[in-house]
């Protein structure tokens, strides 16, 4: 029996595709983990959408991640600048209320810049996934200032309405907790199953930085399992946005 079975189940009984894909938040940190996690994702042959810390690069993490980029599967973002918390109380944001504007839209420049310098303007995709999901209205005003089209969050973040920039959030924390009690790995295959059984896109987040081996095992069943079954069709957050203009343009569901 395996942990995964309920997401199965849910799978063999549905009868149109099941949209999913790979955000993995944080490279820079954590780097010999990230290239046990992108091994894995390359093993099943499936995508994955890396946000990648802009100051945290290096010259050994940006040589591994072009050689992943020319083969196929792995694509990178914008994650914040730093992945610093500038709020003095409440919850950690790095682009949060007490910064304004002019402050958001340098520090998103900067870190664009800084990717495309290592990676280039073909390799960087036009996403920006702010640091723990948080960010104001003027980041997204910052955001689409830069050229940015994307803004990828938490589903439970309510709509920016940026003329512009298309939101794609991801629906499924990895390490999603409750009360502060981590979810047992029965509780995420029940949510995996749930999401399977909706209209939405799936959109799962990861953090190699805090993937240990058997976490890591776990990653890999579902990536089995998504890359063999036929009900599943994975995607990218670009694809998604693509896709979801092209829905409003025709008056139909993003």
């Amino acid at each position: 029996m395996s942990w995964l079975d309920p997401v199965r189940r849910a799978l063999d009984e549905v009868t149109d595709s099941v949209v999913v894909f790979f955000r993995d938040d944080d490279a820079g940190r954590g780097d010999v983990r990230l290239a046990a996690m992108l091994d894995r994702f390359e093993a099943h042959r499936v995508g994955v959408d890396v946000a990648v810390i802009p100051a945290l690069v290096r010259r050994p993490l940006a040589s591994a991640l072009r050689r992943r980029i020319e083969t196929g599967g792995v694509r990178i973002h914008q994650h914040g600048l730093l992945h610093v918390n500038h709020e003095m109380a409440g919850r950690k944001h790095e682009f949060g209320p007490s910064r304004n504007l002019a402050q958001q839209s340098a520090d998103v420049a900067t870190g664009r810049n800084l990717l495309l310098g290592w990676f280039g303007d073909t390799a960087v995709e036009p996403v920006f996934t702010p640091p723990w999901n948080r960010c104001t209205p003027q980041t997204a005003t910052a955001v689409r200032a830069n050229g940015l089209q994307v803004l990828s969050r938490d589903n439970t973040a309510p709509l920016l309405g940026q003329h512009g920039l298309a939101e794609v959030p991801i629906t499924l924390d990895w390490f999603g907790h409750r009360k502060g009690v981590r979810w047992t790995h029965d509780e995420l295959a029940a949510r995996i199953a749930d999401q399977v059984r909706g209209r939405d896109p799936i959109g799962v987040m990861l953090h190699h930085a805090v993937t240990n081996v058997d976490e890591l095992g776990r990653v890999d069943d579902l990536l089995a399992l998504c890359a063999t079954h036929s009900a599943v069709r994975v995607t990218s957050i670009c694809e998604l946005a693509a896709h979801s203009a092209e829905s409003m343009r025709h008056g139909g569901e993003p």
